[in-house]
């Protein structure tokens, strides 16, 4: 397939419709973002989750998730035209680019300092903002959770909130399930008692975003596929342009599965059931019986 860096498919949605209005423009990184967050979900690789684990304190009933969006609070509103701008504390995080949404929608590569409050932007603001603005999130969902017990690493069973519920009062031992507690943490149960050490994750993440690296894996790739995810949202600001079935029926007939035919072998290949059959092995063939005398 095709590929794209950021400035090649910027320039190719600039100037796809025959007339465009200056709200499609200014929503040129938002369009971006959202079609490559569909080609991430509709790929579904291997390749984007992340492993890490956590440390367990005895006692410990909850698993903190990885971080979501985070609020950018500036010392006043952003105004049109403009390419950076104030925090009101300093930031923590690490220094990079962050994708970052402000309060008109706009979406912009910002780049924050850790323990300074600069943040700068390349794009010229389309629209004056509000002091308010939020770092996109980057994880999606859990794949998996492990259990870390007397050193040996056991699967955790996803259950509902409910069924929980029904450990609480049970004493402190090994985690065998989970389950979603609101946006920042998981709940475990039974309680992790001493020899629980830690709970291992793997999770999807959205890579980063092109806008941010201006060449990506994605854009790389599946560049093709990129630029038609990106033109089926552009519907939504091309009020005129009514091709958004053509467009959905060339992504999901014709370049999605070329894309997964392409990338099968960076696909998931399979989830953990407790319930699934174990595989057999066989062993090794049995030696003949010695010759008699």
């Amino acid at each position: 397939m095709q590929g794209f860096s950021y400035n090649q498919l910027y320039s190719a949605l600039q100037v796809w419709p025959l007339k465009s209005s200056a709200q499609y423009l200014a929503s040129l990184n938002r369009i971006i973002y959202l079609g490559e967050l569909r080609v991430i979900i509709d790929l579904d690789l291997d390749i984007f989750d992340v492993n890490d684990q956590v440390a367990l304190a005895p006692a410990a009933a909850t698993v903190p998730k990885p971080p979501g969006s985070q609020p950018l609070v500036f010392t006043a509103g952003i105004a049109l035209g403009a390419t950076s701008a104030t925090l009101a504390s300093p930031w923590t995080g690490t220094t990079g680019p962050y994708v970052v949404t402000f309060s008109d929608n706009e979406i912009q590569s910002v780049t924050l300092t850790n323990t300074a409050t600069t943040a700068t932007w390349p794009l010229p603001m389309a629209a004056t903002a509000t002091a308010n603005a939020v770092v996109n999130p980057q994880f999606v969902v859990e794949r998996n959770l492990w259990v870390v017990y007397s050193g040996v690493t056991k699967a955790l069973v996803k259950r509902s909130f409910d069924f929980i519920q029904m450990y609480l009062a049970a004493a402190a031992g090994k985690p065998y399930y989970y389950a979603d507690h609101g946006q920042s943490e998981w709940l475990i149960a039974p309680a992790a008692d001493v020899n629980a050490t830690a709970i291992k994750r793997r999770y999807v993440q959205r890579p980063p975003s092109i806008v941010v690296a201006q060449n990506t894996w994605i854009g790389d790739n599946v560049g093709q596929l990129l630029f038609t995810a990106c033109l089926m949202e552009s519907e939504h600001w091309l009020k005129a342009d009514d091709r958004y079935a053509d467009m959905k029926t060339k992504y999901y007939e014709e370049l999605l599965p070329n894309a997964r035919g392409e990338v099968m072998l960076a696909a998931r290949s399979g989830v953990y059931a407790p319930l699934a059959p174990i595989a057999s092995i066989p062993g090794p063939p049995a030696q003949a019986a010695a010759p008699a005398g």
